[in-house]
């Protein structure tokens, strides 16, 4: 899998990712950047000089001059990433992504995920976008800093959440009940679904709760990476008033 920007690839650096090689633009000449191909050097990470025109044709976007080629991200077993959540706080908190096929909305939910410190983000076998180097780079390094799961089925997930105490929570529009009143007092997940089709019938009527963002009447939803970020701030934001965020 291709990463792209300094960011990026000191993140992949500091988690312990396997950098298996990296490009590095002929031109380059930024302080950050060579202090960064310092730290690749003394980690033992090959180093390679290119021409940017390389660069170009690897990454379409935004690469900073440096573009890694890092080991696939790998994906925790459910039971595992549960039990390691319950391990770093008492009240951790999930994400549920059902229906997300861009790679960029994808990357900013997991960087939402990171900085608030989600015990892990859920997807589905199927019916998913996949992990590409758009999605790392729109994470700013927050895939790194957080558990992924994948399940054949989020409905099972779901039911395994709640089996091991996590309330769990759909965001959507048609509620009538709004997130800012929903009290979180405990381990807890949210379940986010395609704008267009939303979240599965099943999913939804399996949910604890059916919550909705207070919006304008002018616009009809939110983009789900926005609708993640409102979530997992008033959750976190509850769990630190309440004590129940420490361990």
């Amino acid at each position: 899998m291709l990463i792209a920007g300094i960011h990026a690839v000191e993140e992949a650096l500091r988690e312990g990712k396997t950098i298996e090689k990296v490009l590095v633009g002929t031109q380059s000449g930024d302080a950050a950047l060579n202090k960064l191909l310092g730290e690749l050097r003394a980690a033992g990470v090959p180093v390679k000089h290119v021409p940017a025109v390389k660069l170009n044709k690897l990454f379409s976007g935004a690469h900073q001059n440096i573009v890694a080629y890092v080991a696939p991200v790998p994906f925790v077993p459910l039971e595992q990433a549960v039990r390691q959540a319950f391990e770093r706080h008492k009240s951790p908190v999930f994400v549920l992504l059902d229906g997300i096929t861009d790679t960029r909305n994808l990357g900013a939910v997991l960087r939402s995920a990171a900085a608030f410190e989600a015990g892990a983000v859920i997807l589905p076998a199927h019916g998913s976008a996949g992990i590409t180097e758009e999605t790392v780079k729109s994470s700013a390094g927050g895939i790194f800093k957080v558990d992924l799961v994948r399940v054949p089925h989020l409905l099972d997930a779901v039911y395994f959440l709640q089996s091991e105490g996590v309330a769990v929570v759909a965001a959507t529009e048609k509620s009538s009940d709004y997130l800012e009143n929903h009290r979180f007092d405990g381990p807890a997940a949210v379940i986010l679904g395609n704008e267009q089709k939303g979240i599965g019938k099943r999913l939804l009527q399996a949910a604890d709760a059916r919550l909705r963002i207070a919006i304008s009447p002018q616009m009809d939803s939110l983009n789900v990476s926005v609708a993640a970020g409102i979530f997992l701030y008033e959750m976190h934001r509850q769990r630190m008033q309440s004590g129940d965020y420490s361990k």
